[in-house]
């Protein structure tokens, strides 16, 4: 898997292919903190194996893609005295320019987390680019992040995390745990080596604190979900301590036809124990 660069929007973004450009087209679009490393490897391996052309990307302000420079200014942008550096809708309109780069017409959507989020506004601005729409650990609106999320997540969101390597790994480790499975064991070599290469490939504080400003002030999405008509599955752990199961419920009863699935014991992550939800649906979209 090589790295490539692609300038849409406005935005140079990071992103990797895997499998053969014949396949159904598949971009996968991860949430904040993350990069495009975080769709783990075998995973994308297996949807390209399985008849899918797996497209990978940095949103902006992660890994190797580009990184503004704007001040956060988190509570101030969350209490709307001033206006967030840019919106979920200019993220979305990015993985659109990336599809365009691509040359693809359309492509099935998958977004986990504050991707889901991204991929419902690709679905509702671009309608016809989105072959199906899955919305993974997501929600429409993001008032439902804090009312039911665990207090003990909210420092680790909230404050600047250390960018030295030590650091960053210690502190994201932490983080990372408390959003998996409870009823699972937690990878933490796995998680580590994750974060070595996460570190090398660029972190961004701040840029994290911008994509938050994005998510934080985004419009409800509930009503306008009701205007499509496309497959869709939503996905949603009954044990994920940041984005409750209600949030998933109310993705799922916005979009006509939608197909729920409720994974018992999964957390705010996407453990291998979830991936055939992920293919079967994949695979009953595509037909």
């Amino acid at each position: 898997m090589t790295e490539h660069f692609a300038t849409g929007n406005g935005i140079s973004l990071c992103y990797e292919t895997i499998g053969s450009p014949g396949n159904r087209p598949l971009l996968l679009i991860f949430g904040m903190y993350g990069q495009l490393i975080w769709w783990d490897d075998a995973l994308c391996r297996q949807l390209a194996s399985e008849g899918f052309f797996v497209i990978r990307f940095d949103n902006r302000d992660s890994g190797r893609s580009q990184h503004l420079t704007t001040p956060p200014h988190l509570l101030r942008t969350a209490l709307r005295l001033t206006r967030p550096a840019y919106a979920l809708t200019d993220m979305a309109e990015d993985a659109l320019g990336l599809l365009d780069h691509l040359h693809i017409p359309a492509a099935h959507i998958v977004g986990a987390s504050m991707g889901g989020m991204i991929a419902q506004e690709l679905a509702l601005r671009h309608p016809h680019r989105v072959l199906s729409l899955t919305s993974m650990m997501s929600t429409p609106h993001a008032l439902t992040i804090g009312r039911r999320t665990d207090p003990t997540l909210l420092p680790y969101l909230l404050r600047r995390h250390p960018t030295d390597l030590d650091g960053y790994i210690r502190t994201s480790t932490a983080m990372l745990r408390k959003l998996s499975s409870p009823h699972l064991p937690f990878d933490e070599n796995g998680t580590r080596t994750l974060l070595h290469r996460s570190h090398a490939r660029g972190i961004d504080p701040d840029g994290t604190h911008r994509q938050m400003a994005a998510v934080l002030t985004a419009a409800d999405r509930t009503r306008a979900l009701a205007q499509l008509r496309l497959p869709a599955l939503v996905l949603h752990g009954t044990h994920d301590p940041l984005l409750p199961v209600a949030s998933a419920r109310a993705t799922a009863r916005a979009i006509p036809g939608a197909q729920l699935r409720v994974i018992p014991g999964m957390g705010h992550h996407f453990p291998p124990e979830a991936w055939p939800h992920l293919l079967d649906g994949l695979h009953t979209a595509a037909q």
